[in-house]
């Protein structure tokens, strides 16, 4: 994302200050935008994106193709689905034709399976996520009046006055009228100080909202072909084996010139065994030597003769993961806590502190839908009490 027009800091006034860079907070700045507000954004990252991490993978470092983050969404989660199709953004189907593989333990020979039918399909974006961040940077700089955009700023105070509030931080100082937090609520309750201070229920909210997917960790294999799928094989598999627990195909087609990219992608056991977390603390040789040896085990010696490799550890991804986030949930959380919904007669900040991310959505929490619908809520949000036809 380096080609991104970033404005440089400097003191200012604005609308609407923004906290986080990810899909939520780009997501509200594009609205407010568009409704002729002025918005400035705060991300501690020196990119944009959030959790949406497309890479190049080396040694052949091509444009970025693979997803590091999040990669699918599915045709019941309007919210991301109606943004696309805004942004006139191409879509493609996961692969999923021929037998999965599934391996009980370390020792197990792997058997081949057939999966059941009739389940929704996954989709995925021609490019990578890093498509969809660019056209909503493209859609923010194309409004009447630009959002600024502020990298590598940690805001780490707010504070509210009668009709303001008050923003400082890494480079970072900012009055605005009001604000939205799009940020991890984990990481709020542990970086962002409050004056006044935030309620003890809105604290012990923020710290006990789990990170959706917080405790993930994933590894990506490219090759030359996809010799899986020329074996009768999807490319999903599951292992109690490790260290990888799911494995999908990840191969992406042609795009902006680029050939079609082939690789396979895993989830990493989470911390919870010893040998988990022996394999995360590990070196990366090792890691990717362990991992090409379980994809040879359950596709084939082709599998050792990967072109790249890449992985991502976000359990160690300070700006995404707060306390205990490394522990994975025994399920998905339930994300519908009313503290979320927005600008409320009862908020002792007067309305003026809004909250977005996916983890503060009822509607698809945790998921790129969800974080869609929320950052569509804050601004929602701000534009009813400024009666603002939205």
């Amino acid at each position: 994302m380096t080609d991104l027009r970033i404005v440089p800091p400097k003191p200012f006034d604005t609308d609407v200050a923004i906290v986080g860079g990810g899909l939520a907070g780009l997501t509200a700045a594009c609205r407010l935008a568009a409704s002729g507000q002025r918005v400035t954004l705060f991300e501690a990252r020196s990119r944009l994106g959030g959790r949406m991490l497309t890479t190049g993978v080396m040694p052949v470092a091509e444009r970025p193709w693979v997803d590091l983050g999040p990669a699918w969404f599915w045709p019941h989660q309007a919210h991301i689905r109606a943004l696309v199709a805004q942004l006139a953004l191409p879509v493609f189907e996961q692969y999923r034709d021929g037998l999965a593989r599934y391996e009980a333990g370390a020792g197990s020979p792997p058997e081949s399976f057939d999966p059941p039918g009739g389940a929704d399909p996954s989709f995925r974006l021609v490019g990578g996520m890093a498509a969809l961040t660019r056209a909503l940077h493209e859609a923010s700089q194309a409004a009447p009046t630009p959002v600024a955009m502020h990298l590598d700023a940690a805001v780490r105070a707010i504070t509210v006055h009668d009709d303001h509030v008050v923003l400082n931080g890494d480079g970072v100082h900012c009055t605005a009228a009001r604000v939205i937090v799009a940020t991890p609520p984990r990481v709020v309750a542990r970086d962002i100080t409050f004056v006044p201070p935030l309620s003890d229920t809105v604290v012990d909210t923020l710290r006990g909202t789990v990170t959706w997917m917080g405790h993930a960790m994933k590894c990506v294999a490219t090759y030359n072909r996809p010799f899986w799928r020329d074996d009768g094989r999807s490319g999903y598999a599951v292992s109690w084996g490790g260290p990888l627990q799911e494995i999908h195909d990840a191969c992406m087609p042609p795009h902006d010139g680029m050939p079609a990219g082939y690789a396979l992608m895993g989830f990493v056991a989470p911390r919870t065994s010893a040998a988990a977390r022996a394999f995360r603390d590990a070196s990366s040789e090792a890691r990717r030597a362990t991992v090409l040896a379980q994809l040879a085990r359950l596709f084939g010696p082709d599998a050792l003769s990967a072109t790249g490799y890449a992985e991502y550890d976000w359990t160690r991804d300070a700006l995404t993961c707060g306390p205990n986030d490394d522990v994975p949930p025994t399920a998905h959380p339930d994300y519908d806590d009313t503290l979320f919904d927005g600008v409320r007669a009862d908020d002792p900040w007067n309305g003026r502190l809004v909250w977005a991310g996916a983890e503060t959505s009822a509607v698809s929490g945790g998921y790129l839908d969800g974080a869609v619908a929320s950052g569509w809520r804050a601004a929602t949000a701000i534009l009813r009490a400024l009666h603002i036809p939205t």
